[in-house]
């Protein structure tokens, strides 16, 4: 039976709308039981876990409301979580695409991208960027980590030359002496 959302009438008699009654109890428990602790257990109330259907478009959003929804995302071709701000604001897709060589969206807007690379000398690092990678408008922080591993003491070291948004330069060096050297590290570049 359907929820009855007219029921009970000031002139309902119970006895004949008891039915009705006890079902729309039933559809209400039916309800609440989906993602949520149920009536009387310990974890009543509380979310089991957040589903969100795929929103064809970004759902409105009033003054001082944040919305949290989901709908397919341009870039990963899947549906991704996604933050719209106050009064209609901008968007935010929190996007990943996790991996050795990656890419993820925070909340905030925040662009980070992270891979495992090598340099000898001065070598430029080209950030990837595809019609389902976003592109960097502004670098604020790239984190370079030495990554040659295995051996106790590699004798190499990576220094941050400079960066553009589709880009950065780094040195592959000896660490106590002159020259190029290849070298294996890690970096995780921080924007927007």
């Amino acid at each position: 039976m359907a929820y009855l959302n007219s029921i009970p009438q000031p002139t309902d008699d119970p006895s004949v709308t008891q039915a009705q009654l006890l079902a729309n109890f039933q559809a209400i428990k039916q309800l609440v039981d989906v993602n949520h602790g149920t009536f009387s257990d310990a974890n009543e109330g509380k979310h089991k876990h957040v589903s969100f259907p795929e929103q064809a478009a970004s759902p409105a959003t009033a003054v001082n409301e944040l919305g949290l929804f989901s709908r397919q995302s341009a870039l990963t071709g899947v549906a991704e979580l996604c933050l719209r701000k106050e009064n209609n604001g901008a968007v935010y897709e929190m996007s990943c695409l996790a991996s050795a060589t990656g890419w993820t969206r925070l909340p905030s807007g925040i662009l980070l991208k992270w891979g495992t690379t090598t340099a000898n000398g001065l070598t430029t690092i080209t950030l990837p960027v595809a019609a389902t990678i976003p592109v960097y408008t502004t670098i604020f922080s790239i984190q370079l980590t030495n990554g040659d591993t295995g051996v106790a003491d590699s004798n190499t070291a990576i220094r941050f030359i400079d960066a553009v948004p589709a880009s950065f330069r780094v040195y592959g060096s000896p660490r106590i002496t002159s020259g190029a050297k290849n070298v294996g590290f890690n970096y995780l570049v921080i924007g927007i």
